[in-house]
């Protein structure tokens, strides 16, 4: 039986902007959703707003709903720091259905004051069972939703329990990537705009996350590399013109998917790579560096195993991927000895992108990002966090540009233009990483020639 209480616990004091978020969602008839900064403690935030409401009611359902299941085991273990025993609910239904039964029979007779359930996005729309159990619940419970910009689908989104009085959802990027709709669908159902805000700047300002330095390093496509992206990027543009840009086409998915692969993977970009890893091997601050990088592969090996063997072999780096190939078991021991140092560095694809703490990372670089703000202002919140004997963490970042500076002035305009939109998308990341960093001025000026080039000084 989960126990009966739900208290907060003695050794958290929460800061004034989460006691700031707590009071809004209050206020707001304990509907809302939290816009706060990557890594400025909205778990913990949460979990003290649904402690403040069973003080008021004596009583409390809370379902909490996570994209990934490395995030269910984080929520599950804050949780049980404020006395709750959650049941996660994911994978083999043998493991969660009869105690989640049972713990929903002996909470509606009155047995047991409290319930915590913890369960992925993915089970809670898959699973008729999730579905049936949670019918069982009254309109008087609470359902969570972290990282909630995920659920903006119509079946996500139909899949969450439209009698709870109770929501709560958090992201520090809610309004989804080009689909309007999803966003809207998002805010309607938690009771419309965020009702809580608490961005990047002021949290690096108040001491609450650590400040940082961001380089930009310019990576040029090699030959091949640059053939093969002028000729998707004209039948892409090609579609366009016909189709509009509205229209959903097979076809031209896939050719902006295999674009975005080619950029990702830019050869050069490993070069660059290991000669910066040699300087920071050298400078003996190996430990606590994540490397992202995309999930292409180059002649049947994936980029995150070279990336694991180069560090392993060329410079002595005890390296290992995070990717969805290893298990939980796996998942939560490699993050283990990456927090003691055992493990230097971290290969990661998107295992790590949201949620998932590493508070220990001093060192990132971003091999690959797509032009989702939402993913690399996630990376960048993974690396911020604070940590002690933390006072700064590092960025470093791959720009991707087709070919060298001093050939641009002889392209035609058709070529032109294609670069001037692929550096383009690369600066508005550069930008939105530069205006908060410590260095933010020289890594701007590490561009300027760029800008000018393409008339791009706005960014």
């Amino acid at each position: 039986m989960q126990s009966t209480s739900y208290e907060m616990p003695k050794w958290l004091n929460l800061h004034p902007y989460q006691k700031k978020a707590i009071e809004s969602w209050q206020e707001n008839r304990h509907q809302g959703l939290f816009e706060m900064a990557t890594g400025t403690g909205k778990t913990l935030t949460a979990l003290s707003a649904g402690c403040k409401l069973f003080q008021e009611r004596k009583r409390l359902a809370i379902i909490i709903v996570c994209p990934l299941i490395d995030l269910v085991d984080q929520w599950a273990k804050n949780a049980e720091q404020f006395g709750l025993q959650p049941v996660r609910i994911y994978q083999n239904r043998k493991q969660w259905f009869d105690l989640t039964s049972s713990e929903i029979t002996q909470y509606n007779i009155g047995n047991q004051d409290v319930l915590c359930f913890i369960t992925t996005m993915q089970t809670l729309k898959m699973s008729k069972d999730v579905q049936l159990q949670l019918g069982r619940l009254s309109k008087e419970s609470l359902i969570v939703v972290d990282e909630a910009h995920n659920i903006g689908t119509s079946r996500s989104i139909e899949s969450l329990p439209n009698h709870f009085k109770y929501r709560l959802a958090l992201s520090a990027t809610p309004r989804r990537w080009n689909d309007d709709n999803g966003t809207d669908a998002i805010f309607s159902y938690f009771g419309g705009e965020p009702i809580f805000k608490y961005e990047l700047k002021d949290a690096i300002q108040a001491g609450y996350l650590t400040p940082y330095y961001y380089y930009p390093h310019i990576v040029v496509l090699t030959e091949q590399e640059r053939e093969e992206y002028m000729e998707l990027s004209k039948k892409i543009a090609k579609l366009f013109a016909s189709q509009g840009e509205d229209t959903k086409n097979e076809y031209l998915e896939q050719l902006l998917i295999k674009r975005a692969r080619l950029v990702n993977s830019a050869e050069n970009k490993e070069e660059i790579l290991e000669n910066l890893l040699k300087e920071q091997k050298n400078s003996g601050e190996m430990r606590h560096t994540i490397v992202y990088c995309g999930d292409q592969k180059k002649e049947g090996e994936r980029q995150v195993d070279r990336l694991v063997q180069m560090m392993g072999m060329e410079l002595g780096v005890y390296s290992s991927s995070y990717t969805s190939h290893e298990n939980n078991k796996q998942r939560r021991e490699l993050l283990s000895q990456f927090d003691s140092g055992e493990i230097e560095a971290l290969v990661a694809i998107r295992c790590l992108d949201e949620g998932v703490d590493v508070p220990n990372t001093r060192t990132a670089y971003i091999l690959a990002s797509s032009s989702n703000p939402k993913e690399f202002i996630q990376r960048r919140g993974r690396v911020l966090r604070r940590a002690e004997g933390k006072d700064f963490a590092i960025l470093h970042d791959f720009i991707v540009i087709s070919q060298e500076i001093s050939d641009t002035n002889q392209l035609p305009d058709t070529d032109f233009n294609i670069e001037r939109s692929l550096l383009e998308k690369e600066l508005k990341r550069v930008q939105e990483f530069a205006s908060l960093a410590i260095n933010g001025p020289q890594a701007s000026q590490t561009l300027l020639e760029l800008k000018n080039l393409y008339n791009l000084q706005h960014l």
